[in-house]
């Protein structure tokens, strides 16, 4: 629809959610954000239609989770979102079933491709690692 923000798609476990714990399952999201995340979002949903998609997206169970522990942690004092920060409910925010045609995505696992498939050495993507495991 015009006039409507462009679609920003964010990863939820390594980006959002530090996930220094591992998988568990779907519905079990154990650590707290990654520290800024959450007011970083805040303000990004100022100027995107910001959309979390992630591996737990597929389940219903998995975008509760994902919805109830941003509730909780948006409320912390140290890794929350000021109370007094404009826009701070982060109620806006949706949790796509599927990938969505965005305009950008945010992830911890993704390598921008920039047109030269003989930059991406098979080999080389093998050794690939996240921000938190180096």
């Amino acid at each position: 629809m015009p006039g409507s923000n462009p679609i920003l798609c964010v990863d939820f476990d390594g980006v959002i959610h530090s996930y220094t714990s591992g998988w568990v399952d779907v519905a079990t999201i154990s650590d707290p954000p990654v520290p800024g995340a959450l007011r970083w979002l805040a303000e990004a949903a100022r100027v995107f239609a910001v959309k979390i998609y992630s591996s737990r997206s597929q389940s219903q169970a998995g975008r509760s989770a994902m919805r109830q522990w941003l509730e909780q942690w948006a409320l912390d004092p140290v890794l929350g979102v000021p109370p007094d920060h404009e826009n701070a409910s982060l109620a806006v925010i949706e949790f796509a079933h599927e990938k969505p045609a965005a305009f950008l995505t945010i992830d911890d696992r993704a390598i921008q491709f920039t047109g030269d498939w003989s930059l991406l050495d098979p080999e080389k993507l093998r050794l690939f690692k996240p921000w938190n495991q180096r």
